[in-house]
């Protein structure tokens, strides 16, 4: 029986992932999707576990922006997925496999009943997603690896969980990131090299990539892409823009045009040693630079040029996409030009191309900003400082598709809200700001409930999370490790793995490990999964590997929760 189980999950999971797949209003979305988890070196076809487990965190977990909410709990996916709603992810140790096989939730400590044991041996420990079975049992997901030895690792896990303080489960995009991935990889060093020479000539690369671009109707030119890739130091900074693109405005296989950008970057750069890092990014910004990297740049250049306050985080906002003051001329400037780009993303989720003018009316139209308005004429007060709720008009309104409507608000475009106000504010002010914020919002939320007769209490009790637990502890981590010295490695989005006597072991998104070594008083106030946002230096002195690195300028300590926000 359980032997059927499985294959009842594995062909429901094919086929609702088969008719995600064949919306067009999730191809872009389901792009991105790929990249984030398996990131830039995604795994072939030939690995059909690991797209399996892709498949279950993309229609189980991930919030859909397209679709507004996770996939299976909407329809029509909804209405052929009652045999997966009950699944969870997790470690599960097994304890037993004779007279029963039982494994251990790592997470919850309760001892679950497996169907069926099959080759599995007391101590394995399961890495993935369990199925509810009949008999109160536990079937595995077909691509749930078991781990052997797993016990040191699960004995390791726990010691983590607790420091991380964790109120919910791991999400099975954590799973594959912290434990699968690692795992497969365990021992192997990579030190950075020149690059090999290419598979084929430079101009037999190009000449493919140009006949792949122009058979989909791309409007980029190959002479120019050729170009950049030979005057960037690394291959990220051009690719990764080119196929945001691509996702949204073709149909285009972008695995096949990542490898033939690589190997064209391989083969303009044949034989080069790899760039040290030793020069500061340009003020105007690298290629590819994420909005994380370029709002901490501007932190650090801001500050330390003992800008005004007010206007470099007036710059910040404009940066994060906020909408600035009418008055502003020239931040208006800067929303116009991108007004275009944004109309066009909502077409590619539509399928159809949308114009600016119904993009507007689309963000304009909603109760949310008549009643924040309301709000505060009926109190008789004004905004407190920095306009939280005026903030989350204008974020709402900025989203691919438009949510200006406070009873269709979730507990995610609050987050969003308080992760700005934490992003925006000063370094030693960010608890506080955080907080007022969020009192804001709960005032806010009451008066809805009685002067509207709605009550929405339960999406503001659901955004608190992580974030505002360790609100204290984050803020005291940033300031810890920021520094006054410049950094020499562009800021980045680093998720902390381990930690150790001298500092911590993290990797950043293009699955590069470093250990980052910092002072014990910094050391008590970081976790395992926190997400450190930093400009890096190599250490000064001998002694140190390849593979150590010295946070700089101004650091940012955000929780794991805020990855899904930022991406």
């Amino acid at each position: 029986m359980s032997r059927d189980d499985i294959a009842v999950h594995t062909k429901r999971i094919a086929e609702l992932a088969a008719d995600v797949s064949a919306n067009p209003r999730m191809y872009a979305e389901l792009q991105r999707a790929r990249r984030q988890f398996f990131g830039e070196d995604a795994h072939g076809p030939g690995d059909e576990a690991a797209e399996h487990r892709f498949a279950e965190w993309f229609l189980l977990e991930r919030e859909s922006d397209a679709l507004g909410a996770v996939p299976i709990t909407v329809p029509p996916f909804v209405d052929r997925a009652e045999e997966l709603e009950d699944s969870i992810a997790g470690l599960f140790l097994v304890e037993a496999t004779e007279g029963g096989a039982t494994a251990r939730d790592m997470q919850s400590g309760e001892i679950l009943e497996l169907a069926e044991p099959g080759t599995l041996q007391p101590g394995d420990l399961l890495v993935g997603r369990l199925y509810q079975a009949p008999k109160q049992q536990w079937s595995t997901s077909a691509a749930t690896p078991a781990l052997r030895p797993g016990r040191a690792l699960a004995e390791a896990f726990c010691r983590d969980l607790e420091q991380l303080q964790l109120d919910r489960r791991l999400y099975q995009i954590e799973l594959e990131h912290l434990l699968l991935r690692r795992h497969a990889q365990a021992d192997e060093a990579v030190v950075p090299g020149p690059p090999s020479a290419p598979v084929a000539p430079l101009e037999h690369l190009e000449a493919d990539l140009d006949q792949l671009l122009q058979a989909n109707g791309a409007r980029h030119t190959i002479e120019e892409i050729s170009q950049r890739l030979a005057d960037s130091h690394r291959p990220g900074a051009v690719v990764g823009p080119i196929l945001d693109q691509l996702a949204f405005d073709t149909q285009v296989d972008l695995d096949q045009v990542r490898r033939l950008l690589v190997e064209i970057w391989n083969a303009h750069h044949v034989g080069e040693a790899p760039e040290p890092v030793t020069e500061a990014p340009p003020p105007g910004g690298a290629p590819g630079e994420t909005l994380g990297e370029q709002l901490v740049r501007t932190l650090d250049e801001g500050l330390g040029q003992d800008q005004d306050v007010e206007q470099l985080f007036a710059r910040l906002e404009r940066l994060a996409g906020v909408e600035p003051d009418e008055e502003d001329d020239g931040a208006a400037a800067v929303v116009h030009d991108a007004a275009p780009e944004a109309a066009g993303a909502l077409g590619a989720r539509a399928g159809a191309p949308a114009a600016e003018d119904e993009l507007q009316d689309a963000a304009e139209s909603g109760d949310l900003g008549p009643l924040v308005t309301e709000f505060y004429w009926e109190i008789g007060g004004s905004p407190p400082e920095g306009d939280p709720l005026g903030l989350l008009v204008e974020l709402q309104q900025h989203l691919p598709v438009p949510n200006t409507y406070v009873d269709t608000l979730t507990a995610r475009d609050l987050m969003r809200l308080l992760l700005h106000v934490y992003l925006r504010s000063a370094p030693t002010e960010r608890a506080s700001r955080v907080r007022a914020a969020f009192h804001e919002l709960e005032r806010f939320y009451d008066w809805v409930a009685d002067a509207q007769e709605l009550d929405l209490n339960d999406v503001l009790q659901a955004c608190e999370g992580t974030l505002l637990e360790h609100l204290d502890r984050l803020q005291d981590a940033g300031v810890a490790l920021s520094s006054d010295a410049a950094p020499a490695q562009a800021p980045g989005l680093l998720q902390v793995e381990e930690i150790g006597a001298d500092g911590f072991g993290a990797r950043d998104d293009e699955g590069g490990s470093f250990w980052l070594m910092a002072a014990p008083p910094a050391l008590e106030h970081v976790r395992v999964g926190d997400l450190v946002l930093a400009g890096l230096n190599l250490p000064e002195g001998g002694g140190a590997t390849s593979l150590h690195r010295v946070p700089a300028g101004m650091v940012v300590v955000l929780p794991i929760d805020a990855r899904s926000l930022i991406e």
